[in-house]
């Protein structure tokens, strides 16, 4: 159901956004998580400016045996969510989706970086990582499976990517169906739920939102290059 949807809404998306941008009328995805809001002064006015979280570096360990960090991935875009390959409901569900994802871009294969998170490192190793991608069909180049230090995962998780554990019935295990997109600077840019096939078109058309998105100043029309 999922692929049909991509293929259908894809191409909507990719126009209305060309339609959008040739009219400069583009509204990008918002920010989340403020760290501090601090007060400037300009020019003798003091105005007030947020600080916007950033996601930190780690290194953890992907499905074949590397060493990764979010600085191996510098200067793309970020999908992440949590999961463990033994999981009875929705983990199976994400990663399906998240399959199709990187179907879908996988032509600028260098503009996003899939990552998922073991919250059962213990269990999940590097064999049962690599099996369950395979399972799954994942592309190992730009999508990661990681294992690691539980602890280093659940800080990450519920300190930094703010995503609250859900209906576990475990106390102190994080289990949502939460993804996270991430733009080019590690700033979290929205919230999806990966089971949704209205918000996986939104994430997918988010992606695409943030590929557009410029420094001040720096100009460039990604469909028609000249």
């Amino acid at each position: 159901m999922i692929v049909m949807c991509v293929v259908i809404f894809v191409p909507l998306i990719c126009y209305f956004l060309v339609k959008a941008y040739s009219e400069k009328a583009l509204v990008m995805p918002g920010h989340y998580i403020a760290d501090t809001i601090v007060e400037v002064t300009d020019h003798g006015k003091q105005t007030f400016d947020t600080v916007w979280h950033v996601i930190p570096d780690f290194t953890l360990t992907n499905q074949l045996g590397q060493k990764v960090s979010l600085q191996d991935a510098k200067g793309k875009i970020i999908v992440a969510d949590f999961f463990f390959t033994h999981c009875p409901s929705f983990c199976p569900t994400l990663t399906r989706n998240m399959q199709h994802l990187q179907q879908m871009f996988l032509t600028n294969d260098t503009i996003v970086q899939f990552v998922s998170f073991s919250v059962d490192p213990e269990r999940d190793s590097v064999p049962v990582l690599k099996e369950y991608a395979d399972r799954f069909g994942v592309l190992h180049h730009n999508w990661w499976m990681l294992t690691g230090s539980k602890d280093s995962i659940y800080t990450l998780a519920e300190r930094d990517f703010k995503v609250a554990a859900m209906d576990s019935g475990h106390q102190n295990f994080v289990h949502t169906d939460r993804m996270v997109l991430l733009d080019k600077d590690r700033f979290v840019r929205g919230y999806y739920n990966g089971q949704d096939t209205a918000d996986m078109a939104r994430l997918a058309g988010d992606i695409v939102l943030l590929t557009l998105e410029k420094k001040k100043n720096e100009k460039r029309n990604l469909f028609n290059r000249e």
